[in-house]
């Protein structure tokens, strides 16, 4: 690109449009195919060009044109930009800075006009992912926030933008597409604030941005379905683990009704091609990850609901699931400071919403429909997560399945109905570990293994409990069904406990961070229970509270090697230490009585 005297603005832009078209076609088509040992060839080659493009803008000047010094500064303000963002992507992050703050520096004096405003986002963006790079979150927040800054500040102006291409095209004048451009860049200002916010733990500020993104891409139909149906519906997730259930159901009934229209669209053009199934496969497998979303929802809301009902000091009339109790500084104007205002308005999700409630459970009933639901959604989602193909995502299905009858029982009152429950829980999980192989599924048979050692301590609780309310003398079955119930919690108990020990069996000295709470509460299970086994023979007695024992000094032992374990497990650890004291004197009472017994 060279400038003479004699050139005309049309000749100089022809000659801009010429080499900013090379660049393109460099940046977007052959760099896709640019070879393993090569792959910034094309957009070194790219680069060479702009950086002619860029000398040649530095140094003309308006009378040598014809055109406005706002217009040449747009058109080197793209150069300098692409020139940015090419040296980011090649890893030359302090010459990506230095030609960025120079494009920034160059516009910032004409921010508000429409040939300028679009580039000037896109550049402040792409400062803002430089210093996210770097890990410089704070630093990132300035930019990006400048970025909405000169958008908001040219909306209020009522004037169109003019992209590059428009500039270029001798025309000068705005066309209606024009201001997807801004809009496009404004969009990506909000994304990019929503994973810097994430960053800083500022989680509900960066959800709200999650949000509005979302709201943005519906709004001007600049989606992706399946992609924007993910996104939703694990944006829901979030907004539950603050009992923002409303929000929450929201979302997912947002993912379902884009992903029904998609399916609808989809279907329109069925064929046998390879295209067609390869869509249809993403959508079964994108179906299935928002059912499980669903599922998570009912298991969170019984699971809130339960911790709400055991809570006495909360009071049961403050039943605030819309996250209208939470603060939010919002300095920036993102929800008009309205949390409830998280709704896509555009959008009609009745038919889902509809399904399922978003306020606090109070009664079997309510749970029971939510429960219902649950399984439901999690049905929905084993049609496409097998055992044989995708085993880790099935197990976990069958562990939310589990875990959603726990909650249900919570609810009932009769006895024996939740004791069926919990059955019902012990046979999905006996089925499943019988399937799955512990070499390649160590952590899951180990959840799986701990999480029977539960059950079956939670039925023999129902059990007991009956057998001390009644004043009739238990039968032998009785007897024999409350042993057998000891006896399978502790043997699942010890499968657990003999996964985290090593070849020789023995217990490491100091434990995994993540294994402490899980191993110490097992051996204090198994303690309770072999104490809970009734025996008449001493000799057999003697040997369950052996196993107590043993049991009891083995978390004494794991609290006295680590004292973070000690710390962790305070109240379990002090009650282990009570019993190992007191143990050894029902040993040597029933040592002596069988001694006596013998002579």
């Amino acid at each position: 690109m060279i400038v003479t005297a004699e050139m005309s603005a049309k000749e100089f832009i022809n000659d801009y449009k010429e080499n900013y078209g090379k660049v393109r076609k460099l940046l977007d088509e052959d760099s896709k195919n640019d070879p393993e040992n090569e792959p910034y060839s094309s957009k070194y080659k790219a680069r060479d060009i702009l950086n002619n493009m860029r000398d040649a803008l530095s140094n003309v000047s308006e009378s040598e044109t014809n055109l406005n010094k706002v217009k040449l500064d747009a058109m080197l303000g793209v150069v300098l930009l692409n020139i940015g963002i090419i040296d980011m992507e090649t890893e030359e992050l302090t010459a990506s800075e230095k030609v960025l703050k120079e494009a920034e520096d160059l516009l910032i004096p004409n921010s508000l006009k429409p040939e300028i405003v679009t580039t000037l986002i896109n550049i402040e963006n792409n400062l803002g992912i430089l210093w996210s790079n770097r890990d410089e979150p704070e630093e990132a927040k300035l930019f990006l926030l400048k970025a909405k800054t000169f958008y908001e500040d040219f909306k209020c102006t009522l004037q169109m933008p003019l992209s590059i291409e428009q500039i270029i095209s001798n025309t000068g004048e705005a066309v209606t597409g024009e201001f997807m451009f801004l809009e496009k860049a404004h969009t990506l200002s909000l994304y990019y604030l929503a994973q810097v916010y994430g960053s800083l733990k500022e989680n509900l500020k960066s959800a709200i941005y999650c949000h509005v993104t979302l709201r943005r891409q519906l709004q001007y139909s600049d989606y992706e379905s399946i992609e924007w149906a993910l996104n939703s519906a694990t944006l829901s997730q979030f907004f539950a683990e603050q009992n923002g259930f409303f929000q929450s159901r929201h979302h997912l009934s947002a993912a379902s009704t884009i992903l029904e229209q998609y399916e609808a669209t989809l279907m329109e053009s069925e064929s046998a091609d390879d295209i067609f199934l390869a869509k249809k496969e993403i959508f079964k497998h994108r179906s299935a990850d928002v059912a499980r979303c669903w599922a998570k929802y009912c298991l969170l809301l019984m699971t809130a609901s339960k911790a709400r009902l055991m809570n006495d000091g909360e009071e049961i009339s403050d039943a605030i699931t819309d996250m209208s109790n939470l603060e939010l500084e919002d300095n920036e104007n993102i929800c008009g400071g309205d949390i409830k205002k998280l709704i896509f308005s555009d959008l009609d999700v009745t038919k889902y919403e509809k399904k399922i409630g978003d306020k606090f459970l109070l009664t079997y009933q309510d749970a029971r429909e939510v429960f219902l639901c649950c399984q439901s959604w999690l049905n929905k989602a084993k049609e496409y997560y097998k055992l044989d193909t995708l085993a880790s995502d099935y197990i976990e299905l069958v562990q939310d399945s589990s875990q959603s009858y726990c909650y249900l029982a919570f609810f009932e009152e009769d006895d024996e109905r939740r004791a069926k429950m919990h059955k019902r829980r012990v046979d999905m999980l006996e089925d499943l570990i019988k399937e799955i192989n512990p070499t390649y599924y160590l952590q899951y048979c180990r959840q799986l293994w701990y999480e029977l050692g539960e059950v079956y301590s939670e039925i023999l609780n129902i059990k007991l409990d009956k057998l001390n309310k009644t004043k009739e003398k238990p039968s032998p079955h009785i007897l024999k069904k409350i042993n057998m119930l000891c006896e399978k919690s502790i043997e699942n108990y010890d499968h657990f406990l003999n996964s985290v020990k090593d070849k020789n069996g023995i217990m490491p000295v100091k434990l995994e961070f993540d294994v402490i709470r899980p191993v110490i509460s097992a051996y204090a299970f198994i303690g309770r229970n072999s104490m809970k086994r009734i025996a008449i023979d001493k000799n057999v007695q003697l040997t369950h509270v052996r196993k107590s024992y043993d049991s009891y000094q083995a978390v004494v032992d794991i609290c006295k090697n680590d004292p973070e374990a000690a710390k962790m497990m305070k109240e379990e650890y002090s009650l282990c230490q009570e019993m190992v004291n007191i143990l050894p004197l029902k040993i040597k009472k029933l040592e002596n009585e069988l001694v006596g017994f013998v002579g």
